[in-house]
């Protein structure tokens, strides 16, 4: 190969060399311009999108303005009357503050002049009322007098009314009581006292004290029952003895039980009743 030939090779060489840096640089700097333009085709789509909502939210401003200038207007108008209306009404409180301020004056004027004449007749009026306060106490002493004599009647007359009606009363109770006692056999002269209810009970608790039985009955001293008061003990049948009341609460006693009656255990819910005679 002559010196020609190396050469064309150098310089084929180098041209490819620049070719393909050429192409890399190409390569390095290509876009893909078809996904450009769809990049910039949502943009203008959403662009616009935000344009009609803007100009949307630009009319809806403008009429909410419209409608408040109208508003206003109207407001305007309206507080417009009224202000004629209380330039009227002031205009008309002005009139009547003259005719007052006028009648004031002559009121005024009346006046004075009564209180000349007033002051001729408080001269008279002094002297009379002199006469009447001495007449007034007067009067007003022997009214007292009248006064406690007429209520120291009214209230005998009331006690005595009281009195016989309550004695009154009591005379037909007593007679009542008389008779219903006549048909109980008991005497009316009994002491009352010395007679013992006839009621009945159960034991509700039994306890041992200081060498004594002691039992709880449902029966007390609302029921009649007293200190000293016997109540008989029984289980179904079978009587069980005797016990001495000792202590007495409203509806409840506290009684003893005595020995010398006592035929068997008393226990609670045993059945209780007072004596029937008098003791």
């Amino acid at each position: 190969m002559n010196w020609l030939g190396k050469v064309f090779v150098v310089v084929i060489l180098i041209m490819s060399l620049v070719f393909m840096g050429l192409a890399m640089a190409v390569y390095a700097t290509h876009k893909n311009w078809q996904q450009v333009s769809t990049d910039l085709n949502n943009k203008l789509t959403a662009a616009r999108s935000e344009n009609t909502r803007l100009q949307a939210e630009h009319n809806r401003k403008v009429e909410e303005l419209e409608r408040e200038n109208t508003a206003r207007e109207q407001q305007a108008v309206k507080l417009e009357a009224e202000r004629v209306a209380l330039a009227d009404r002031l205009a008309q409180i002005q009139t009547e503050r003259d005719t007052l301020v006028q009648s004031q004056r002559d009121h005024i004027a009346a006046v004075a002049s009564t209180q000349k004449i007033n002051e001729g007749l408080a001269g008279e009026v002094t002297g009379l009322r002199g006469q009447i306060k001495t007449a007034q106490q007067a009067r007003d002493l022997l009214f007292k007098e009248a006064l406690t004599a007429t209520e120291e009647l009214h209230e005998k007359a009331g006690e005595y009314n009281a009195a016989r009606e309550r004695s009154e009363q009591l005379t037909k109770q007593v007679a009542g009581m008389t008779v219903v006692m006549r048909e109980k056999n008991i005497d009316p002269a009994t002491p009352p006292g010395s007679v013992v209810p006839n009621v009945e009970g159960l034991i509700s608790k039994v306890e041992q004290k200081a060498g004594s039985q002691l039992v709880e009955v449902t029966i007390g001293a609302d029921d009649g029952l007293k200190a000293g008061h016997l109540l008989e003990v029984s289980r179904g049948a079978k009587y069980l003895g005797r016990v001495e009341i000792i202590e007495t609460s409203p509806d409840k006693s506290v009684g003893r039980v005595d020995r010398q009656f006592q035929t068997g255990a008393i226990q609670e819910g045993d059945h209780v009743r007072t004596r029937t005679k008098l003791r």
